[in-house]
């Protein structure tokens, strides 16, 4: 096969040249299946989300600049593509939480144990520092999400998911062994 530079790859790819698709294929799609692993750290979910980002370039073809760098443009869709993935599963796992909580309330409603637990949780929550306090209450209890609570206080939205990682540590560090089960299959 014959190797073409970024730029006659671009050229062809503009002009619907399944040869220069394939050449970037090739090229570059072990590259960026890595980084998308490491990222992730699925195999499965890195070659479905690798295999989008070369369906974007093939879609968006005729929007492509053959005077920039195509390896860029790769590491951007990649990193977009990576980021949507994040901020889905992050959407995801709050629509869940949301779910087990009612989940709980309803199947432990009026239960001596559940009353325990949730005295024990309020007990630790109490114990962290305020940041952090605040921080897990606003998620858990006015189920905010990371980025409305992050707008809320001006904080990053890693700083959040860091406050609520480490409340959750917290909490899974001080409760009994049974309430630590209940607690991990309702927080999960």
């Amino acid at each position: 096969m014959v190797e073409f530079s970024d730029r006659d790859i671009v050229k062809g790819l503009k002009k619907g040249d399944m040869s220069s698709f394939q050449q970037l294929f090739d090229t570059k799609y072990s590259l960026f299946y890595a980084f998308i692993k490491g990222m992730i750290k699925n195999a499965w979910l890195a070659e479905d989300i690798t295999q989008n980002i070369f369906m974007k370039v093939w879609i968006h073809r005729e929007k492509l600049n053959p005077n920039k760098s195509l390896h860029n443009y790769l590491y951007v869709l990649a990193k977009n593509e990576v980021r949507d993935h994040f901020k889905l599963k992050s959407n995801l796992n709050h629509q869940e939480i949301e779910d087990d909580d009612k989940s709980f309330v309803e199947d432990f409603e009026g239960s001596i144990d559940a009353e325990v637990m949730t005295k024990q949780v309020a007990a630790i929550v109490l114990q962290m520092p305020e940041q952090r306090q605040r921080i897990y209450l606003m998620s858990r209890e006015e189920m905010m999400s990371n980025n409305e609570i992050a707008e809320e206080l001006n904080l990053s939205v890693r700083t959040i998911e860091r406050h609520i990682f480490l409340a959750l540590q917290d909490i899974r560090k001080s409760l009994p062994a049974f309430y630590l089960f209940l607690f991990a299959i309702f927080n999960s």
